[in-house]
């Protein structure tokens, strides 16, 4: 089995019990209640844990746990996982497929539907927060954008590989509806979580390259090439900059322009 496979196959909701004394003196007792938990298998063959929330979904950090530990510790939960967290967790993904549709479709009213129905139940879906704000700028709301942007700086993302497409897709369409400003802090914050995406650092060169910053567009762009020699578009656009750079200082007019998102 591979570990895709493997990983999927491991989903299962679990129970943790919490002691707690309530009353004074005489009338002083113990209470227990339990506490549930996604346990899911990670791709290096570990084990994590997330807390469920009151919708049955996944919330919060993810935190390892050694298999003994949580073999002694975590009373499985079978019932409260078929009945509650699966069915939960099918939901959301059938959401956000129908505002993925929505959105490709330009019916972006029902996509704005489809991705809020999901952040009712699941507010700090990854998916859904950027999807929604991808949806705000195809339709020109940069206000509701600008929203999003807002969220997503306030979030302690666990940067994982799924989410890179989406920081690269909302900045570029941030760039492209003229929130430059912003576009440049949102990426300073995506390139601090994972700098050794090439593709990151190329959309922080093309912002400070229409804010006409050649100095860190360059900088920017021979990192990105470090990590990628064959970047033909990074390549491309060093080049452009290099070249206002050597016009600029023997004070001739530069025309440039560089292809690419």
């Amino acid at each position: 089995m591979d570990s895709k496979a493997d990983e999927a196959a491991f989903q299962v909701a679990v129970s943790d019990r919490e002691q707690s004394k309530i009353g004074t003196g005489d009338t002083t007792r113990t209470v227990e209640r339990s506490i549930y938990y996604y346990a899911q298998r990670t791709p290096d063959g570990g084990i994590a844990i997330q807390p469920l929330s009151a919708s049955f979904l996944p919330a919060g950090e993810k935190t390892p746990i050694d298999q003994a530990m949580f073999i002694k510790r975590f009373r499985p939960e079978p019932l409260i996982y078929y009945n509650k967290v699966k069915p939960a967790l099918e939901a959301v993904a059938r959401e956000l497929k129908k505002g993925d549709r929505h959105l490709a479709a330009g019916r972006l009213e029902k996509a704005e539907a489809s991705f809020k129905n999901v952040l009712v139940v699941d507010a700090d879906n990854i998916r859904a927060i950027f999807s929604l704000g991808i949806t705000y700028l195809e339709g020109g709301h940069t206000d509701e954008a600008g929203d999003i942007f807002n969220k997503i700086m306030s979030l302690d993302l666990a940067f994982e590989p799924e989410h890179v497409h989406l920081f690269n897709e909302f900045g570029i369409r941030m760039r492209k509806s003229g929130m430059l400003d912003k576009a440049l802090t949102y990426y300073r914050k995506a390139v601090t979580l994972n700098p050794d995406d090439e593709h990151l650092l190329f959309n922080m060169a093309r912002i400070h390259f229409e804010s006409e910053d050649y100095p860190d567009a360059g900088e920017f762009l021979r990192r990105a090439l470090e990590i990628n020699p064959g970047f033909r578009i990074a390549s491309k656009m060093l080049a452009a900059v290099e070249k206002v750079t050597a016009l600029a200082a023997k004070n001739v007019p530069r025309d440039t322009s560089p292809d690419g998102e």
